[in-house]
C-alpha cells in the first residue's frame, strides 16, 4: 500500500512541479506586459538664428555649449552704411516736415506786411512814372521833345505798371493762403520720406539677431569676417525645455501603447537617475528601423515611430544622448 502511494506521489510530483512553474511564468508574464521596453536619443525642439539681411558679421557673441536667455543678443552686421541711411532719411524727414507746416499753417502776419510795404513801394513809383508819362506826353504835343524820348518815357511806365500788377498779385495770393493742392503735396512728401525713414531704421534693426528662446548653443556655423546671404543660419540653438525620446516599437505592441501613457527614462550619464515623461505621438504608418541600429536583422523589421516628452527640470538631459525608456502600460 505504501509502495503504491510512493509511486502515485512520484508520478504527481512533476505535474504538481509543471503547474507551479506555469503559475510563475504567468505571474511572471505579466508582470512584463505590464511595461515596454524601447531605446533611443535625446532630440530637442531647436531653432535656427539667421539674419533678415545680407552683409558681413561683425561679431559672434555665443560660441557651442553657452546658454541663452531668449531677447539675448547672437551676433551682429557691420551697419555702418545703414547708420548714415538712417542719418540722410531723418534731416529728409525733417525738411519736409518744416515745409508742411508752414504750409499748413499759411503765411506769417510778417510776410504779408513785408509785401504790403513792397505794394506800397512799387505804387509810389507807379505814381511818380503815371506823372512823368503825362509830362513828356504833353511836351510830346508840343514837339518839345523827340518820338524816342517819349517812347522812352512811355515804356518806363509801362514796365512799372506791370510790376505794381504782379507785386500786387502776390500780396492778394500771400493773404489767401497756399493752394490746398500745394498742401497736399508737400503732406504727401512728408509721408514718403517718414516711411523711407521707418524703412531704414528696420534694415538697421535687422543687422542684430537675437535668439528668439531660451536654450543652449548647439552649433555655430558662420565666423566674423564672412559674408552671409538671408536665412543663413548663424547659430542652432536647443530649447532644453522642450526635449523627447525618439524611439520605435514593433507592430506587435501598437495596440498597447497609447498617448499619455507615462514613461520611466533612464540614460548612461546618469543611470541611478529615472526621469518622467509621457507619450506625446504615435506614427499612424509604419517605417523601416533607422540604419543606425545595429544588426541587420533589426533594420529590416517594420516599426512605429513614438515620441516621448522628457521632464528635464535640472537642464541635466542634453541631445544626442543615448536613453532607455519603461512604458508603463499600467499604472497605480
Amino acid at each position: 500500500m505504501k509502495v503504491k502511494k510512493k509511486i502515485v506521489l512520484l508520478m504527481l510530483l512533476p505535474i504538481v512541479i509543471g503547474i507551479v512553474i506555469y503559475l510563475y511564468a504567468e505571474s511572471w508574464m505579466g508582470r512584463v506586459k505590464d511595461e515596454i521596453d524601447v531605446s533611443g536619443n535625446i532630440e530637442v525642439t531647436d531653432v535656427a538664428v539667421s539674419f533678415r539681411i545680407s552683409g558681413w558679421v561683425e561679431e559672434r557673441l555665443v560660441d557651442e555649449g553657452e546658454t541663452v536667455s531668449a531677447g539675448q543678443i547672437i551676433a551682429r552686421l557691420e551697419s555702418t552704411e545703414l547708420a548714415q541711411e538712417v542719418l540722410l532719411y531723418r534731416a529728409e524727414v525733417n525738411a519736409a516736415r518744416a515745409v508742411f507746416e508752414e504750409l499748413e499753417t499759411g503765411y506769417r502776419t510778417e510776410e504779408i506786411e513785408e509785401w504790403e510795404a513792397v505794394v506800397r513801394r512799387t505804387r509810389v513809383d507807379l505814381d511818380r512814372l503815371a506823372a512823368d508819362y503825362k509830362r513828356q506826353e504833353r511836351l510830346y504835343a508840343e514837339k518839345i521833345i523827340s518820338t524816342s524820348e517819349f517812347d522812352a518815357a512811355k515804356a518806363d511806365y509801362d514796365a512799372e505798371e506791370a510790376r505794381y500788377r504782379e507785386v500786387n498779385k502776390r500780396l492778394v495770393l500771400f493773404k489767401k493762403g497756399p493752394r490746398k493742392e500745394k498742401i497736399d503735396k508737400a503732406r504727401a512728401d512728408l509721408q514718403r520720406t517718414r516711411a523711407a525713414l521707418r524703412l531704414a531704421k528696420t534694415r538697421l534693426g535687422y543687422t542684430t539677431i537675437k535668439s528668439s528662446i531660451s536654450g543652449i548653443v548647439l552649433s555655430k556655423n558662420v565666423e566674423p569676417g564672412e559674408y552671409v546671404s538671408p536665412g543663413t543660419p548663424v547659430v542652432i540653438i536647443g530649447n532644453l525645455n522642450d526635449i523627447w525620446l525618439r524611439a520605435y516599437i514593433n507592430e506587435t505592441d501598437l495596440g498597447r501603447i497609447k498617448v499619455g501613457q507615462k514613461v520611466h527614462i533612464t540614460t548612461d550619464t546618469y543611470p541611478e537617475k529615472i526621469y518622467e515623461g509621457h507619450v506625446s505621438f504615435i506614427a499612424s504608418e509604419a517605417e523601416f528601423t533607422p540604419k543606425n541600429v545595429q544588426t541587420k536583422e533589426e533594420r529590416v523589421k517594420l516599426v512605429y515611430r513614438i515620441k516621448i516628452v522628457v521632464y528635464n527640470p535640472e537642464m541635466e538631459l542634453k541631445p544626442g544622448m543615448p536613453a532607455d525608456g519603461k512604458i508603463l502600460l499600467k499604472t497605480e
